[in-house]
């Protein structure tokens, strides 16, 4: 090889033209709005033509020339693949650490190359050397190394970016085919001229060697004006078929897991982290049962599930989907689980209202009718029949009051600005009854420091109901009711203890399943609204029996709760 500096000098100059138009273009590129997008192909066509003019500019000189091929071959292939990368929407560079991660070895191979190059004692592969490590003096051996391994490192990345490219391409009908091949030439010459001039560069010299590079720039420049006039590359969004997916999976509400052919979870959306208390990233590849506490053929053999933690049990029902590719195989599921307890709490509502309606209201309008029969025909007893047309009266009262008290709890705004205290609230509903039934010893046991970010109004009317049923239906000479609360390492659990003759285990059992029919029902609305009440405020419901006799129902609910809005009744009791 030579050093003259009139080696190549027309060539070079034609090169450095080359390379002005195609800083021009990247120029063009990223200053247009609508392409934002692309400011990654701008930044690619930009380093193209930057060592397009640099090639021009060292072209006598072998050391500044050795150094501008070295950059070539390490940066066009790391600029290129960070284009088709954000072209085609993938997440591999998602952060700055995998953007360090994915430059660092080219960098370093750029340190080690130079340090060769400008060593008198070794040749460099640069100049002349090829991909293999030269013969250079021991303190330079990391550096070789590192050079070798950049280069090799380079020629994968350029691989990889001309594979994405051209399945990007092939994914997309209405893309032109073309541009694949005119992008990938771009990025693929350099390289391939660099693995070819160690072998060619003493048969045909450097001038000829520079004339090739400048007719590759020119192709490169021809290949980018192709890309942005005919080749569609402004008009296209092939990121959209990446991103589209991705970004409707984690916006949805629903939680989704997907899992392959041996259960294990491939991914899941944030909504699914969120439910099951997970970090996605240490989810991946563990089994689907350890992460969601079901397996595939319990998911499958169920309509819904139940999940407690953090904010309560929750009903949800499961869609279970097997998963196929192009070549009809089954490589894993996608299961969807839809939060369905508040649908599940209204149509209990609506079961629960509708069988109050048709058995409690018929009942009680026999008794009144009745009644008022016997006064109509003048028997006997009128004090007696009065006294039940009252009584009678006085149930529908109270049913419609507390039918209206269910929708009002139940379609109360979620919303909690500042922690309850429960010591208020449950004072307030122990006086209440304390008036009403003075021959009763009503109590309250919590702590005055005791708050929770819970709804008021809610656990104002769960109270209501638990004091109001261990009075009335307490048989014991002195009714004796406290209401507890206490904090928890999850919340706090609230309680209503009394020494009443227990609730009836049928009507224990039909609130607990959450099912009513025609032989198995509550006597009222009372312990259903104490229920709807604890699902509100994402508590859970439980009953525990005293001895030696008495109940205490207890809501356990947890302090990070934020109750989900109920839609309002169809009609509200005025």
């Amino acid at each position: 090889m030579t050093t003259d500096a009139s080696i190549g000098g027309g060539r070079s100059d034609r090169a450095g033209v080359v390379g002005i138009a195609l800083l021009g273009a990247a120029v063009w590129i990223a200053r247009r709005r609508e392409t934002a997008a692309l400011r990654p192909f701008a930044l690619f066509v930009g380093v193209v033509g930057t060592l397009a003019v640099a090639d021009a500019v060292a072209a006598g000189a072998l050391t500044s020339l050795s150094t501008v091929w070295l950059l070539t071959v390490l940066a066009i292939p790391c600029a290129f693949t960070w284009f088709v990368i954000e072209y085609y929407g993938l997440p591999y560079l998602a952060s700055p650490r995998r953007k360090a991660a994915f430059l660092a070895p080219a960098v370093i191979a750029l340190v080690g190359g130079i340090a060769l190059i400008l060593t008198p004692e070794s040749t460099g592969s640069m100049a002349g050397g090829g991909p293999t490590a030269p013969a250079v003096p021991a303190p330079l051996g990391f550096a070789a190394l590192a050079e070798q391994i950049g280069l090799y490192y380079a020629g994968g990345v350029m691989l990889a970016g001309v594979a994405l490219l051209v399945q990007t391409v092939s994914d997309y009908e209405y893309l032109d085919r073309r541009l694949a091949g005119a992008l990938s030439f771009v990025a693929v010459w350099p390289w391939l001229a660099y693995v070819v001039t160690p072998a060619i560069v003493s048969s045909v010299g450097v001038e000829t060697i520079i004339s090739l590079n400048a007719s590759g720039y020119t192709l490169s420049l021809a290949a980018v004006g192709f890309a942005v006039t005919r080749g569609g590359i402004f008009d296209a969004a092939p990121a959209a078929g990446t991103l589209g997916p991705e970004t409707v999976l984690a916006d949805l509400d629903d939680a989704v897991v997907v899992v392959d052919r041996d259960h294990r979870i491939v991914t899941l959306n944030d909504a699914a982290a969120d439910s099951f208390e997970v970090d996605p990233e240490t989810a991946t590849a563990t089994p689907l049962s350890s992460c969601v506490g079901f397996d595939l053929k319990t998911l499958r053999d169920s309509d819904t599930v139940e999940l407690s933690g953090s904010a309560g049990t929750r009903q949800l029902e499961t869609t279970v989907s097997p998963i196929a590719d192009r070549f009809d195989r089954q490589p894993g599921y996608a299961i969807v689980f839809t939060d369905v307890t508040q649908q599940r709490v209204r149509s209990q509502r609506l079961s629960v209202l509708n069988r109050v309606l048709r058995h409690n209201l018929r009942n009680e309008m026999n008794k009144i009718r009745g009644r008022a029969e016997l006064i109509a025909d003048g028997g006997q007893g009128y004090v007696d029949h009065a006294e039940t047309i009252v009584s009678s009266a006085d149930d529908l009262m109270s049913t419609g009051e507390r039918a209206r008290q269910v929708e009002q709890m139940m379609s109360t705004p979620s919303a909690i600005e500042e922690p309850a205290s429960l010591v208020t609230i449950a004072e307030t509903v122990v006086e209440e009854y304390q008036s009403m039934y003075p021959d009763a010893t009503l109590s309250v046991d919590i702590d005055d420091s005791l708050t929770a970010p819970i709804n008021e109004q809610v656990l104002a009317h769960v109270l209501d109901n638990l004091v109001e049923n261990a009075v009335v239906h307490n048989d014991a000479p002195t009714p004796v009711v406290t209401v507890g609360a206490r904090a928890t390492d999850t919340g706090i659990e609230v309680s209503v203890a009394d020494n009443g003759p227990g609730i009836p285990s049928t009507e224990r059992a039909v609130v607990e399943t959450g099912d009513e029919d025609a032989l198995a029902h509550g006597s009222g609305l009372g312990l259903w609204a104490v229920k709807w009440g604890a699902v509100q405020l994402g508590g859970e419901l439980a009953f525990e029996d005293r001895k030696p006799r008495g109940t205490v129902v207890m809501i356990a609910i947890p302090t990070e709760t934020k109750a989900e809005p109920t839609p309002a009744a169809a009609a509200t009791a005025d």
